[in-house]
Protein backbone atom coordinates (compact mmCIF):
# COMPACT_ATOMS: atom_id res chain seq x y z
CA UNK A 1 0.00 0.00 0.00
CA UNK A 2 3.08 2.50 1.17
CA UNK A 3 4.86 1.63 -2.10
CA UNK A 4 2.02 2.31 -3.93
CA UNK A 5 0.73 5.89 -2.49
CA UNK A 6 4.62 6.91 -2.40
CA UNK A 7 4.48 6.60 -6.50
CA UNK A 8 1.48 7.85 -6.84
CA UNK A 9 2.79 10.96 -4.83
CA UNK A 10 5.83 11.35 -7.06
CA UNK A 11 3.77 10.83 -10.34
CA UNK A 12 1.23 13.84 -9.43
CA UNK A 13 3.43 15.81 -7.65
CA UNK A 14 2.37 19.06 -10.20
CA UNK A 15 -0.89 18.55 -8.41
CA UNK A 16 -0.07 17.85 -4.66
CA UNK A 17 1.57 21.46 -5.17
CA UNK A 18 -1.65 22.91 -6.20
CA UNK A 19 -4.02 21.39 -4.12
CA UNK A 20 -2.15 20.96 -0.79
CA UNK A 21 0.45 23.96 -1.36
CA UNK A 22 4.21 23.83 -1.82
CA UNK A 23 5.95 23.67 1.40
CA UNK A 24 3.26 20.37 2.50
CA UNK A 25 3.87 19.04 -0.70
CA UNK A 26 7.28 19.04 -0.66
CA UNK A 27 7.50 17.30 2.48
CA UNK A 28 5.38 14.38 1.45
CA UNK A 29 7.29 14.03 -1.52
CA UNK A 30 10.97 14.33 0.41
CA UNK A 31 8.63 11.44 2.23
CA UNK A 32 8.26 9.27 -0.34
CA UNK A 33 11.49 9.67 -1.96
CA UNK A 34 12.94 9.18 1.27
CA UNK A 35 11.08 5.91 2.30
CA UNK A 36 10.24 3.84 -1.10
CA UNK A 37 13.36 2.57 -1.71
CA UNK A 38 13.01 0.84 2.01
CA UNK A 39 10.31 -0.88 1.52
CA UNK A 40 11.16 -2.99 -1.09
CA UNK A 41 11.17 -7.06 0.60
CA UNK A 42 8.67 -5.39 3.69
CA UNK A 43 5.98 -7.40 4.93
CA UNK A 44 2.99 -6.90 6.47
CA UNK A 45 2.33 -8.79 9.79
CA UNK A 46 -0.29 -9.39 11.63
CA UNK A 47 -0.18 -11.01 15.41
CA UNK A 48 -2.92 -11.49 17.48
CA UNK A 49 -2.53 -12.96 20.63
CA UNK A 50 -5.40 -14.19 23.41
CA UNK A 51 -5.17 -15.17 26.95
CA UNK A 52 -6.96 -17.94 28.17
CA UNK A 53 -9.26 -17.12 31.06
CA UNK A 54 -7.93 -17.54 34.56
CA UNK A 55 -10.19 -18.79 36.82
CA UNK A 56 -8.92 -16.47 39.76
CA UNK A 57 -10.02 -13.42 37.77
CA UNK A 58 -12.96 -11.75 38.85
CA UNK A 59 -15.90 -10.71 36.34
CA UNK A 60 -15.81 -7.43 34.74
CA UNK A 61 -12.39 -6.85 35.49
CA UNK A 62 -10.20 -5.73 32.58
CA UNK A 63 -6.64 -7.45 32.30
CA UNK A 64 -3.94 -5.18 31.16
CA UNK A 65 -0.50 -5.61 29.10
CA UNK A 66 2.23 -5.16 31.29
CA UNK A 67 5.13 -2.88 30.91
CA UNK A 68 7.86 -3.45 28.68
CA UNK A 69 11.31 -4.38 29.96
CA UNK A 70 12.77 -1.34 28.64
CA UNK A 71 12.36 2.45 29.07
CA UNK A 72 10.56 4.19 26.38
CA UNK A 73 12.55 5.27 23.39
CA UNK A 74 14.95 2.39 23.65
CA UNK A 75 15.74 0.56 20.36
CA UNK A 76 14.21 -2.83 20.18
CA UNK A 77 16.65 -5.38 21.26
CA UNK A 78 17.17 -8.22 17.96
CA UNK A 79 14.67 -10.38 19.26
CA UNK A 80 12.29 -8.20 18.70
CA UNK A 81 12.46 -7.62 15.38
CA UNK A 82 10.47 -9.92 12.81
CA UNK A 83 13.17 -11.49 10.23
CA UNK A 84 13.00 -9.86 7.04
Amino acid sequence: MWQRLYRLWIAHADQLRRELGVVPAEHMLREAQQKLPTLRGRRAVLLTLRRLPDAGARPGTTDRMGEPDRRTGDRPVPGERTPQ
